[in-house]
């Protein structure tokens, strides 16, 4: 008689632990192993599950356990490296394995879906004899359609509805014999098509490319190259000959705004499959981009999903044949995960490249300090790149203090005569205000009355497209009130300016060019991003108001002048990353400008002109001021010389996330003394920077070290007891490790 066997299931919950089930009945072990998903009983529900493990010593009474509901798999979908990522990612960032592995799967496959691409029907038509030519004349709209699908090559079902051709007329012809009917596939990658050749190179991209094609194995390099010094050509080149031997090269990008622009370069420059992989896929459309990447092989003539182009979660897309990682904007905080398991997208693509042995390249203007800290080290091969590719010269940093000048919906009126100059030479100009809306809160003059947030500790920004107010951080939205709510007086007015006022001003100052906003709400539609650009990328004469999203990679031509408005914050925030944050998004704003053959001219609007940050970057450059932020950050122990975790606790009571935290910390103290390990310091419990949002009370617990391993052994022997903390069922709790945000 067998002996009975057991599978451990990581299940998707905050539990960190593996539950012991047993197998499906009359079935052997031969039919399971590690990584496959399984449906099982928990509590009231029927959740999917990934067996991590077949054992015979469950951790119950094996009377009490249940067996499963279904294997869902014949084998497993994960490749092993994407399945070991997933283990790291629990033991490094010290979250239950369920969690973590259920970050690998598109959310079809997390809810227990089939692994089938979705297919649609095709329609080719038949070659027609005379006669049988002369018969369908007597049919002169399916005759229509069997000259329509001549001319075309064929056409999907649905396409030919939208044509104009009922079902019936279809189904008429398709009776007669007269076509025939496939089953595609109906997810289609990008197909490029190489009608570009290769930039020529300056001396130090091409010994960037030298160095990146010389890599063996794992390794991974730094391009710290000023904005517009041509690191997305250095890109193309160095994945060529990846490409040509038909392997796969993954390119990650912060925002899906910047995947239009880089999905036209690579296109242009390669015939390959492109995938994206973007949070405005649908679930179903995740899903086939996601399998196509994974059924790619060298044999394959069609080389399906060479490559993929896509935002923070795509470093788990399957690739069975992957050459290289690309992390394009390595520095940008959309690469951290904030909520669930608090990843880092760069720093798992790093170990996925070093799981592989494959070559990885980092690429930004403006470093973060983590990396350029490892780059000085030398565990990343550290490439300059000082120069602007082509005839491209730096854009000149101008400084405008504001203090005494007349301001109007944030832009100083003395900046309106360059604007027009600007655009008289049919060039463009980029207006940058970090802040959405029509302006940042609503004001009683009479009373100083604020419209606040009730759920939030933040003002609520009004909109006018459509006009409302509008909470960013719960969602909360609210009408606009005629009166003051505190005093009724008829005289509440927008305080401060956000991108739809700049946009109403401009488009009032100059109405004989266009005015395109650029923001997260004008955004929001997929493809507006590419439609809102059009006319900038045609080189038309045009203002561009927007936040961030324009700080990111893009390319405009012929934008020479950008001016930058409420940058000040930066420089007196309480969080120590401000300074570098606030640095990288000057610069790489500033960077728009000039990028091909006309000059480029940044001017900074600020109260505080002889900010010695400033003049640091004007007069030196980012790599002066990084080396001076490091200096500070090395005496304090800070990151990148010293490791943090930050654990957040919420709760709609009061005072409860704290005690909560309070009592986070007598357990720490404890464990810290009998571990006699003195270097791990602590601050908190402290209220958040926002201490409610949506509703919630919020706390903050910092504890840091010298040592990345003795802070790791610490939170792994504290976290069982951290979980087995009983009374305060309502607060919810996160660990944070390596946090960028105190937020």
């Amino acid at each position: 008689m067998t002996a009975p066997f057991y599978l451990s299931v990581a299940i998707a919950a905050p539990i960190p632990k593996l539950f012991d089930y047993k197998p499906e009945a009359g079935q052997d072990m031969s039919r399971y192993q590690a990584g496959l998903r399984v449906s099982v009983p928990f509590g009231s529900r029927f959740l999917v599950g990934v067996i991590t493990d077949i054992h015979q010593s469950p951790q119950i009474d094996p009377v009490k356990l249940k067996p499963i509901a279904q294997l869902l798999d014949h084998k497993p979908l994960l490749p092993v490296d994407i399945y070991q990522l997933g283990q790291w990612m629990s033991s490094y960032y010290h979250q239950p394995l369920g969690e973590c592995m259920a970050l690998l799967w598109p959310v079809l496959l997390r809810k227990g879906g089939d692994p089938k691409a979705s297919t649609e029907i095709f329609l080719s038509p038949n070659p027609l004899t005379d006669e049988q030519l002369i018969s369908l004349k007597r049919a002169p709209r399916q005759l229509d359609l069997h000259q329509y699908l001549q001319e075309h090559g064929g056409q999907w079902q649905k396409d030919l509805v939208q044509a104009g051709f009922t079902p019936s007329i279809i189904n008429g012809l398709n009776h007669k014999g007269f076509l025939e009917k496939h089953h595609k596939a109906s997810f289609q990658a990008i197909k490029g098509k190489c009608s570009q050749t290769p930039l020529t190179l300056n001396s130090e991209q091409q010994q960037a490319i030298t160095h990146i094609k010389g890599a063996d194995g794992f390794k991974a390099f730094l391009i710290d190259g000023v904005t517009g010094s041509g690191k997305t050509e250095v890109y193309l080149q160095a994945i060529a000959k990846h490409l040509e031997a038909g392997k796969q090269v993954l390119i990650l990008v912060p925002e899906i705004g910047l995947t239009p622009q880089t999905v036209q370069r690579f296109a242009k420059r390669f015939d390959a499959d492109i995938l994206l992989m973007h949070s405005k896929l649908n679930d179903r459309e995740r899903l086939d981009a996601w399998l196509m990447a994974a059924a790619h092989s060298t044999q394959s003539k069609l080389k399906r999903g060479q490559i993929v182009i896509g935002t923070r979660s795509s470093v788990f897309t399957p690739m069975p044949n992957l050459a290289m990682i690309i992390v394009d904007e390595e520095h940008d905080q959309s690469f951290k995960q904030q909520d669930g398991v608090r990843y880092h997208g760069r720093d798992i693509a790093v170990m996925r490249a070093k799981t592989l042995n494959i070559p990885i390249v980092m690429g930004s203007a403006t470093p973060s300090l983590e990396c350029l800290h490892n780059a000085l080290a030398g565990k990343f091969q550290h490439i300059r790149l000082t120069q602007r590719a082509g005839d491209a010269c730096m854009p000149e940093l101008q400084f405008l203090n504001i203090k005494n000048q007349a301001v109007h919906h944030a832009l100083a009126d003395s900046l309106l005569e360059p604007i027009t100059q600007t655009l008289e030479k049919g060039q463009q100009v980029l207006v940058f205000v970090n802040r959405r809306g029509y302006a940042p809160t609503l004001y009683c003059p009479d009373c100083a009355w604020i419209a606040e947030c009730k759920r939030c500790d933040a003002k609520m920004t009004l909109h006018q497209k459509p006009a409302h107010l509008h909470c960013h951080h719960c969602d909360s939205k609210l009408s606009i009130p005629r009166n003051c709510p505190e005093c009724l007086s008829t005289q509440i007015q927008a305080m401060g300016a956000g991108t739809e006022r700049l946009e109403n001003h401009l488009m009032n100052s100059f109405p004989y060019v266009p005015t395109i906003r650029i923001d997260r709400d004008s955004t929001q539609n997929k493809n507006s991003m590419e439609a809102l650009l059009e006319p900038v990328h045609k080189g038309e004469p045009c203002i561009i108001v927007g936040t961030q999203m324009l700080a990111k990679g893009h390319h405009f031509p012929k934008v020479t002048l950008v001016i930058m408005v409420n940058v000040d914050s930066g420089f007196f925030s309480a969080d120590y990353r401000a300074m570098e944050k606030t640095a990288q998004l000057i610069l790489q704003v500033a960077g728009r400008a000039g990028r091909e053959k006309d000059s480029g001219t940044a001017v900074i609007q600020t109260e505080f002109s002889d900010h010695p940050m400033l003049h640091l970057l004007k007069d030196e450059n980012y790599h002066a001021l990084s080396l001076a932020i490091l200096d500070e950050r090395k005496q304090q122990h800070l990151p990148p010389y010293g490791y943090q975790v930050l654990m957040r606790s919420d709760c709609h009571q009061p005072k409860e996330a704290e005690m909560f935290l309070h009592r986070v910390r007598q357990l720490l103290n404890q464990h810290q003394q009998f571990l006699h390990l003195p270097n791990i310091s602590m601050i908190g419990p402290l209220p958040a920077p926002m201490e409610l949002r949506a509703g919630r009370f919020r706390s903050q617990l910092w504890i840091s070290a010298h040592n990345r391993k003795v802070l790791h052994h610490f939170i792994g022997v504290v976290l069982k007891d951290i979980y087995d903390i009983k009374g305060f069922h309502k607060v919810r709790w996160s660990l944070d490790i390596d946090p960028t945000d105190n937020m």
